[in-house]
């Protein structure tokens, strides 16, 4: 695999600052050919950024791509925005990245379909957590008013998730003194007393608890139940003239998902070596829950969307019913229900119950944000 960014130690550290998991599948016109007929590539470039979330950091002792023919060679960006900038200007076509990412970018107009569920936090596979000194007074999360919490900063995904604080807590994201942080830096900076307690992802939080004895008040998921991380984002022209291609991607996702989920010990050998991991730190660190069917959950989608508006990243749309129709549900149709039916529907238990979890910044019923595929799925 060969890098876009200096060392590996660089692109580990850069990726956990941005707050959420990304990688790409990028593609240049030269690469793709101009006919814009064709209906697949002859080789795509895939992306990847070095974290645990994602399908390309568990490539090697398995690789779907390859066994669905496709013609893969893999390099490495940083982080999200000079992704999603090169996504704009046409050289990156698709992308294994994140689900918050991916609808900020179609709110502002960028062409884009998610075809995709990858990553999910739940109660069994919680990510993200909040974490302070072994002799901390702070027990609950309601002890954390007017103190100190390092997280990843205005736009991430702890970010909006800390916006269901007054919805599960005594007390309002307002309540506490946020305090912007690279991922890698928490550990110190708690250990220091720099800060009161830390809002980390994987791997610091591990870090932070074999160094230095943290312990964990609470996981993210008591905020959020459920919550999707990941997605496929495919830019709708080359979805267009490659949709050969475009299936066996999604094919290739589902497949590798669900050898990550059926070979644990493998998978985190496969991780530790593409992310540069210690053993004992890839052994202990927390891993998502990858979808097995990848059948996105709307419900995930409206709620995410929701988070994002109160967290000001992106103002309230218009119409989102149709943006999300035209960018997820129909593309969803066209290529993932074959994909999944040509693959054979897989129990998936734990994403039966997202789909009737609970979403708190949801200003509806979760039934009334169901796909078909949702009602069949549920019988209803």
């Amino acid at each position: 695999m060969r890098s876009s960014t200096p060392t590996r130690r660089d692109a580990l550290r850069a990726a956990v600052h941005g707050g959420i998991a990304f990688s790409t599948l990028s593609a240049s016109m030269k690469i793709l050919g101009s006919s814009a007929s064709a209906q697949t590539a002859q080789k795509i470039v895939m992306g990847t950024s070095p974290v645990n979330a994602l399908i390309g950091s568990y490539i090697g002792p398995v690789d779907f791509f390859k066994e669905e023919g496709l013609d893969i060679e893999w390099t490495r960006f940083v982080t999200g925005p000079p992704m999603m900038q090169a996504m704009a200007a046409g050289n990156i076509v698709v992308g294994d990245t994140g689900l918050a990412n991916t609808i900020v970018a179609i709110a502002r107009g960028l062409p884009l379909e998610a075809l995709y569920l990858g990553a999910c936090s739940t109660p069994r596979h919680p990510f993200e957590r909040f974490m302070v000194m072994e002799n901390s007074p702070i027990r609950t999360l309601d002890d954390l008013k007017d103190k100190k919490l390092a997280f990843l900063g205005p736009g991430s995904v702890p970010d909006m998730l800390l916006g269901a604080l007054s919805r599960k807590t005594k007390i309002r994201k307002e309540d506490v003194q946020l305090v912007p942080m690279p991922g890698p830096s928490m550990p110190d900076a708690l250990a220091q007393g720099l800060v009161d307690a830390i809002f980390a992802v994987p791997p610091n939080d591990t870090v932070a608890e074999q160094r230095y004895k943290a312990r964990t008040i609470a996981d993210a998921s008591e905020l959020v139940p459920y919550s999707g991380l990941t997605t496929l984002a495919v830019k709708r022209d080359f979805a267009e003239a490659h949709p050969e291609a475009v299936k066996k991607i999604v094919r290739a996702c589902i497949r590798s998902g669900r050898w990550i989920e059926d070979n644990a010990a493998e998978a985190r050998r496969a991780v530790a070596k593409n992310l540069g991991l210690p053993e004992n730190l890839a052994a202990e660190m927390r891993i998502p829950l990858f979808s097995r069917n990848g059948l996105p959950v709307m419900p995930n989608v409206w709620h995410v969307y929701e988070m994002l508006v109160q967290a000001k990243t992106i103002d309230p749309l218009p119409d989102p019913a149709k943006l999300f129709n035209d960018a997820i549900v129909e593309p969803v149709k066209r290529f993932t229900l074959p994909a999944v039916e040509e693959l054979g529907l897989q129990p998936d238990p734990e994403l039966e119950m997202m789909l009737k979890a609970d979403y708190p910044l949801l200003p509806k019923p979760v039934a009334s944000y169901y796909a078909d595929w949702e009602r069949r799925q549920l019988k209803m």
